[in-house]
């Protein structure tokens, strides 16, 4: 018998034994893009590049077709938990160029009988594009660059204020200018003139 689908070790089937399927697939991509104002017209689109597809479907789980409800929720728990990404195989192709990542399950819909077992039960995957790991210091650096472009200054009411630097909105690319670094070149200016003039 021919799986419809795979991932992970998880066989999704239909045989005179056992029927394990899934219901509801959906994928979808995008593009990363950001609205740049432009004056008396409309914004300028920046189109920084593709955002990570994302995929999702049901699995109805029932244990009059031979499926332990349970056990099947916490395998699927498991994979989650062990953060890492597969194919996701459709038919005998994969589904997309890259491996996807189970990011959530959520389990909906149970049945559970006077003992406690849940009979039937219906959960939900979701998945998302991997195409390299990331790393801690990028996230980092990334949230600080974020951040840099305002500074935090408290009030004599003790509330903050996110203040933009004056230069940076008269000209981003004008040098500040050292206000006492001029101060003491007047001075010694001056001292000059004076020594001479003695």
């Amino acid at each position: 018998m021919m799986a419809i689908a795979s991932f992970q070790g998880k066989i999704f089937m239909v045989s005179s034994t056992k029927v394990y399927t899934l219901d509801g697939l959906e994928w979808s991509g995008s593009l990363n893009t950001e609205s740049q104002e432009k004056l008396k017209s409309k914004p300028s689109t920046y189109i920084k590049g593709q955002a990570l597809n994302t995929m999702s479907f049901d699995i109805p789980l029932r244990a009059d077709m031979k499926t332990d409800v349970r056990k099947q929720i916490e395998a699927w728990e498991a994979i989650r938990d062990k953060q890492s990404p597969g194919f996701f195989v459709l038919g005998t192709k994969p589904l997309g160029k890259n491996k996807w990542l189970l990011k959530s399950v959520a389990t909906s819909d149970t049945v559970i009988d006077n003992k406690g077992t849940i009979i039937s039960a219906k959960i939900n995957l979701s998945f998302e594009e991997y195409v390299r790991a990331g790393s801690a210091q990028a996230a980092k650096a990334a949230s600080n660059s974020s951040g840099s472009s305002r500074t935090s200054i408290s009030s004599s009411g003790g509330a903050k204020l996110n203040v933009v630097p004056t230069t940076y909105i008269d000209k981003p690319t004008a040098k500040r200018t050292n206000i006492n670094v001029a101060q003491a070149r007047l001075n010694a200016s001056e001292a000059r003139i004076y020594s001479m003039g003695g």
